[in-house]
Protein backbone atom coordinates (compact mmCIF):
# COMPACT_ATOMS: atom_id res chain seq x y z
CA UNK A 1 0.00 0.00 0.00
CA UNK A 2 1.23 3.83 -0.78
CA UNK A 3 3.23 4.92 2.49
CA UNK A 4 3.10 8.57 3.13
CA UNK A 5 4.82 10.14 6.37
CA UNK A 6 3.66 13.53 7.41
CA UNK A 7 5.90 13.86 10.48
CA UNK A 8 9.12 13.86 10.71
CA UNK A 9 12.43 15.91 11.66
CA UNK A 10 15.62 16.87 9.71
CA UNK A 11 18.61 17.83 11.73
CA UNK A 12 16.96 21.21 12.55
CA UNK A 13 15.02 20.45 15.01
CA UNK A 14 17.69 19.91 18.05
CA UNK A 15 16.68 16.65 18.60
CA UNK A 16 16.83 14.82 15.14
CA UNK A 17 19.83 13.41 13.39
CA UNK A 18 19.69 14.07 9.57
CA UNK A 19 20.22 16.76 7.61
CA UNK A 20 17.05 17.43 5.08
CA UNK A 21 18.52 15.47 1.54
CA UNK A 22 19.62 12.43 3.78
CA UNK A 23 16.31 12.22 5.63
CA UNK A 24 14.36 12.24 2.46
CA UNK A 25 16.48 9.60 0.91
CA UNK A 26 15.63 7.51 3.59
CA UNK A 27 12.20 8.23 2.77
CA UNK A 28 12.80 7.00 -0.73
CA UNK A 29 14.71 3.76 -0.09
CA UNK A 30 11.46 2.69 2.11
CA UNK A 31 8.86 3.61 -0.34
CA UNK A 32 7.38 7.06 0.46
CA UNK A 33 5.57 8.73 -1.72
CA UNK A 34 4.36 11.83 0.11
CA UNK A 35 6.33 13.27 3.20
CA UNK A 36 6.33 16.60 5.01
CA UNK A 37 9.34 17.59 6.86
CA UNK A 38 8.08 19.06 10.20
CA UNK A 39 10.79 20.67 12.11
CA UNK A 40 9.89 21.64 15.87
CA UNK A 41 9.14 25.54 15.65
CA UNK A 42 11.66 26.02 12.20
CA UNK A 43 9.94 26.06 8.82
CA UNK A 44 14.05 26.59 8.38
CA UNK A 45 13.74 22.85 6.11
CA UNK A 46 11.23 23.89 3.91
CA UNK A 47 12.87 25.23 0.84
CA UNK A 48 15.53 22.12 0.78
CA UNK A 49 12.65 19.55 1.32
CA UNK A 50 10.62 21.20 -1.69
CA UNK A 51 13.70 20.92 -3.85
CA UNK A 52 13.14 17.27 -3.75
CA UNK A 53 9.53 17.54 -5.47
CA UNK A 54 9.06 15.05 -8.63
CA UNK A 55 6.62 13.19 -10.62
CA UNK A 56 7.59 10.28 -8.37
CA UNK A 57 7.69 12.53 -4.85
CA UNK A 58 5.35 14.42 -3.37
CA UNK A 59 6.71 17.50 -0.64
CA UNK A 60 4.58 19.23 1.82
CA UNK A 61 5.91 22.12 3.62
CA UNK A 62 5.57 21.02 7.38
CA UNK A 63 6.28 22.62 11.07
CA UNK A 64 5.54 21.82 14.77
CA UNK A 65 4.87 24.07 16.89
CA UNK A 66 5.03 23.66 20.45
CA UNK A 67 1.77 25.54 21.88
CA UNK A 68 -0.18 26.36 24.99
CA UNK A 69 -4.35 25.34 24.67
CA UNK A 70 -6.04 24.79 28.28
CA UNK A 71 -3.44 24.91 30.36
CA UNK A 72 -1.52 22.14 28.79
CA UNK A 73 1.11 21.80 25.96
CA UNK A 74 0.83 20.08 22.99
CA UNK A 75 1.95 20.22 19.18
CA UNK A 76 0.59 21.73 16.20
CA UNK A 77 1.32 20.70 12.81
CA UNK A 78 1.36 22.90 9.80
CA UNK A 79 1.60 21.32 6.22
CA UNK A 80 1.15 23.63 3.15
CA UNK A 81 1.54 26.74 4.10
CA UNK A 82 4.10 30.00 2.77
CA UNK A 83 7.23 30.50 5.10
CA UNK A 84 7.30 34.18 6.07
CA UNK A 85 8.78 36.12 9.17
CA UNK A 86 6.19 34.67 11.04
CA UNK A 87 8.01 31.48 11.14
CA UNK A 88 11.17 33.07 12.12
CA UNK A 89 9.53 34.83 15.46
CA UNK A 90 7.85 31.42 16.65
CA UNK A 91 11.66 29.88 15.80
CA UNK A 92 13.36 32.71 17.68
CA UNK A 93 10.76 32.66 20.83
CA UNK A 94 11.05 28.99 21.24
CA UNK A 95 15.12 29.44 21.27
CA UNK A 96 14.72 32.20 24.17
CA UNK A 97 12.13 29.99 25.86
CA UNK A 98 14.76 27.10 25.65
CA UNK A 99 17.48 28.92 26.29
CA UNK A 100 16.17 30.35 29.85
CA UNK A 101 15.24 26.60 30.80
CA UNK A 102 18.49 25.22 30.06
CA UNK A 103 20.54 25.78 33.36
CA UNK A 104 17.22 25.04 35.26
CA UNK A 105 16.90 21.17 33.74
CA UNK A 106 20.90 21.20 34.82
CA UNK A 107 20.07 22.11 38.04
CA UNK A 108 16.90 19.32 38.56
CA UNK A 109 19.15 16.98 36.68
CA UNK A 110 22.33 17.16 39.73
CA UNK A 111 19.15 17.10 42.40
CA UNK A 112 19.57 13.60 41.13
CA UNK A 113 23.13 12.87 41.98
CA UNK A 114 23.48 12.74 38.99
CA UNK A 115 27.06 13.79 37.35
CA UNK A 116 26.87 15.97 34.14
CA UNK A 117 29.88 17.07 32.21
CA UNK A 118 28.75 20.53 30.85
CA UNK A 119 31.98 20.46 28.41
CA UNK A 120 30.85 17.30 26.77
CA UNK A 121 27.54 18.37 26.60
CA UNK A 122 28.32 21.23 24.44
CA UNK A 123 30.26 18.60 22.09
CA UNK A 124 27.31 16.49 21.84
CA UNK A 125 25.00 19.52 20.83
CA UNK A 126 27.34 21.42 18.54
CA UNK A 127 25.83 24.94 18.54
CA UNK A 128 22.22 23.47 19.10
CA UNK A 129 20.58 24.50 22.47
CA UNK A 130 20.63 21.08 24.66
CA UNK A 131 17.46 19.05 24.74
CA UNK A 132 16.66 16.59 27.30
CA UNK A 133 17.25 13.44 25.35
CA UNK A 134 20.96 15.19 24.85
CA UNK A 135 21.40 15.67 28.55
CA UNK A 136 20.36 12.06 29.16
CA UNK A 137 22.98 10.77 26.56
CA UNK A 138 25.77 12.63 28.17
CA UNK A 139 24.90 11.74 31.50
CA UNK A 140 24.22 8.27 30.73
CA UNK A 141 28.12 8.22 29.20
CA UNK A 142 29.35 9.35 32.47
CA UNK A 143 31.23 6.63 33.94
CA UNK A 144 30.73 8.37 37.41
CA UNK A 145 26.94 7.46 37.07
CA UNK A 146 27.41 3.80 36.53
CA UNK A 147 25.58 2.31 39.08
CA UNK A 148 22.82 4.64 39.72
CA UNK A 149 20.02 2.95 40.41
CA UNK A 150 17.81 5.35 38.79
CA UNK A 151 19.78 4.83 35.60
CA UNK A 152 19.68 1.17 35.04
CA UNK A 153 16.26 1.23 33.22
CA UNK A 154 17.70 2.84 30.78
CA UNK A 155 21.06 0.47 30.43
CA UNK A 156 20.80 -2.52 27.78
CA UNK A 157 18.90 -4.95 29.47
CA UNK A 158 16.67 -2.59 31.15
CA UNK A 159 13.04 -1.62 31.07
CA UNK A 160 13.18 1.42 29.27
CA UNK A 161 16.29 0.50 26.95
CA UNK A 162 14.61 0.27 24.02
CA UNK A 163 14.58 3.39 23.30
CA UNK A 164 16.65 5.15 26.31
CA UNK A 165 17.05 9.02 25.38
CA UNK A 166 13.13 9.98 24.66
CA UNK A 167 12.47 7.59 27.39
CA UNK A 168 14.79 9.50 29.76
CA UNK A 169 12.70 12.76 28.95
CA UNK A 170 9.80 11.59 29.31
CA UNK A 171 10.66 9.32 32.40
CA UNK A 172 11.99 12.76 34.04
CA UNK A 173 10.95 16.00 32.10
CA UNK A 174 7.39 14.42 31.94
CA UNK A 175 4.46 15.97 33.50
CA UNK A 176 4.36 15.38 37.27
CA UNK A 177 8.18 14.09 37.12
CA UNK A 178 11.17 14.96 39.22
CA UNK A 179 12.45 17.38 36.72
CA UNK A 180 9.31 18.77 35.40
CA UNK A 181 9.77 22.41 34.54
CA UNK A 182 6.03 23.89 33.88
CA UNK A 183 6.73 26.42 30.65
CA UNK A 184 3.80 28.25 28.73
CA UNK A 185 4.17 28.05 25.00
CA UNK A 186 2.67 31.07 22.56
CA UNK A 187 -1.48 30.28 23.05
CA UNK A 188 -3.07 27.55 20.31
CA UNK A 189 -5.47 29.62 18.62
CA UNK A 190 -2.79 32.53 18.02
CA UNK A 191 -0.55 29.82 16.06
CA UNK A 192 -3.59 28.06 14.44
CA UNK A 193 -4.15 31.51 13.04
CA UNK A 194 -0.54 32.28 12.24
CA UNK A 195 -0.90 28.84 10.03
CA UNK A 196 -3.91 29.79 8.20
CA UNK A 197 -3.28 33.00 7.19
CA UNK A 198 0.20 31.81 5.22
CA UNK A 199 -2.30 29.83 3.44
CA UNK A 200 -1.53 26.27 5.34
CA UNK A 201 -3.60 24.20 7.12
CA UNK A 202 -2.96 23.44 11.30
CA UNK A 203 -3.27 19.88 12.47
CA UNK A 204 -3.18 18.68 16.07
CA UNK A 205 -0.29 15.90 16.59
CA UNK A 206 0.26 12.99 18.45
CA UNK A 207 -2.64 13.72 21.25
CA UNK A 208 -1.88 10.64 22.63
CA UNK A 209 1.39 11.94 23.62
CA UNK A 210 0.05 14.85 25.49
CA UNK A 211 -3.15 13.28 27.62
CA UNK A 212 -4.02 9.79 28.43
CA UNK A 213 -7.78 10.37 28.78
CA UNK A 214 -10.92 12.22 27.36
CA UNK A 215 -8.69 12.57 23.88
CA UNK A 216 -12.16 13.65 21.39
CA UNK A 217 -13.07 16.10 24.22
CA UNK A 218 -10.33 18.03 24.27
CA UNK A 219 -10.16 17.71 20.67
CA UNK A 220 -13.52 18.97 20.11
CA UNK A 221 -12.69 22.22 21.27
CA UNK A 222 -9.69 23.15 19.28
CA UNK A 223 -11.39 22.20 16.27
CA UNK A 224 -13.61 25.06 17.95
CA UNK A 225 -10.90 27.62 17.33
CA UNK A 226 -9.53 26.87 13.73
CA UNK A 227 -7.31 23.24 14.16
CA UNK A 228 -8.67 21.53 11.10
CA UNK A 229 -7.57 17.74 11.64
CA UNK A 230 -5.94 14.95 13.44
CA UNK A 231 -2.84 13.13 13.19
CA UNK A 232 -4.64 10.06 13.96
CA UNK A 233 -1.97 7.40 12.81
CA UNK A 234 0.57 8.37 14.85
CA UNK A 235 3.79 5.84 16.20
CA UNK A 236 1.97 7.44 19.69
CA UNK A 237 -1.43 5.67 19.17
CA UNK A 238 -2.60 2.36 19.93
CA UNK A 239 -4.83 0.29 17.43
CA UNK A 240 -7.92 1.23 19.79
CA UNK A 241 -7.19 4.88 20.07
CA UNK A 242 -6.32 5.59 16.18
CA UNK A 243 -10.11 3.78 15.32
CA UNK A 244 -11.77 5.95 17.88
CA UNK A 245 -9.59 9.52 16.73
CA UNK A 246 -10.09 8.01 12.99
CA UNK A 247 -14.39 7.51 13.43
CA UNK A 248 -14.47 11.04 15.59
CA UNK A 249 -12.35 12.94 12.86
CA UNK A 250 -14.22 11.43 10.09
CA UNK A 251 -17.30 12.55 11.78
CA UNK A 252 -16.13 16.11 12.14
CA UNK A 253 -15.71 16.10 8.52
CA UNK A 254 -12.05 17.35 9.75
CA UNK A 255 -9.01 15.81 8.06
CA UNK A 256 -6.99 12.90 8.78
CA UNK A 257 -3.09 12.52 8.95
CA UNK A 258 -0.14 10.15 9.19
CA UNK A 259 2.98 10.59 10.62
CA UNK A 260 6.11 8.38 12.01
CA UNK A 261 7.46 11.07 14.38
CA UNK A 262 10.99 9.99 12.99
CA UNK A 263 13.79 11.71 14.48
CA UNK A 264 16.69 9.03 14.47
CA UNK A 265 19.00 7.95 17.49
CA UNK A 266 16.42 9.42 19.98
CA UNK A 267 13.88 7.50 19.17
CA UNK A 268 15.63 4.07 17.20
CA UNK A 269 12.31 2.35 17.27
CA UNK A 270 10.58 4.69 14.59
CA UNK A 271 10.88 4.24 11.25
CA UNK A 272 10.02 6.85 8.50
CA UNK A 273 6.69 5.30 6.95
CA UNK A 274 5.80 3.04 9.20
CA UNK A 275 2.16 4.34 9.77
CA UNK A 276 -0.31 1.39 9.07
CA UNK A 277 -3.64 1.61 7.89
CA UNK A 278 -6.35 0.10 5.78
CA UNK A 279 -7.33 1.25 2.28
CA UNK A 280 -10.51 3.09 3.31
CA UNK A 281 -8.30 5.24 5.45
CA UNK A 282 -5.95 5.58 3.04
CA UNK A 283 -8.61 7.46 0.88
CA UNK A 284 -9.12 9.78 3.84
CA UNK A 285 -5.32 10.73 4.77
CA UNK A 286 -5.35 11.59 0.39
CA UNK A 287 -8.04 13.70 0.69
CA UNK A 288 -6.32 15.87 3.02
CA UNK A 289 -3.24 15.82 0.37
CA UNK A 290 -5.19 16.58 -2.07
CA UNK A 291 -6.49 20.15 -0.46
CA UNK A 292 -2.91 20.77 0.84
CA UNK A 293 -1.25 20.87 -2.66
CA UNK A 294 -3.68 22.36 -4.72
Amino acid sequence: MEKIDLHMHSRYSDDADFPVDVLIARCKANGVSTLAVTDHNSAHSVAEAKAWLSSELNVISGIEIDCTFAGNNYHLLGYGFTPSDDFVEIHNNFNAIQRELTPKKLAKLRELNFFLDETRLAEVCGDTIPQEEQMGEVILEDERNDGHPLLLPYRTGGARADMPLINFFWDFFGPGKACHLPVTFPPMNEMVDVIRHNGGIPILAHIGANVKQDHTQVIEEMLKIGVMGVEVFSSYHSPELTDQLYDFTVSRSAYVTCGSDFHGRNKPKIEVGQCVYEPYQLAEIKRFISCVSA
